[in-house]
């Protein structure tokens, strides 16, 4: 289930460019581009939301999911 979509509370935004935002997810710093958040994303400040693909969460090691597994 690659398309299905994972929600992150509490993420904290650090910085904010063109290409996308670099923000902190459960202690992790991670760069999410533009293409990668999905609707539902408020991330604008501390406590805000992010919306992803799971596949993308876990490329970004925020979810624990191998392909074609569980």
């Amino acid at each position: 289930m690659p398309n299905q979509l994972v929600t992150f509370d509490h993420v904290e935004l650090l910085t904010r460019d063109a290409f996308g935002f670099r923000c902190r997810v459960h202690g992790r710093e991670v760069f999410i581009g533009n293409v990668q958040w999905r609707e539902g994303t408020t991330v604008h400040a501390v406590g805000d939301r992010l919306v992803l693909f799971r596949e993308d969460a876990a490329t970004l090691g925020l979810v624990d999911w191998k392909p074609g597994g569980p």
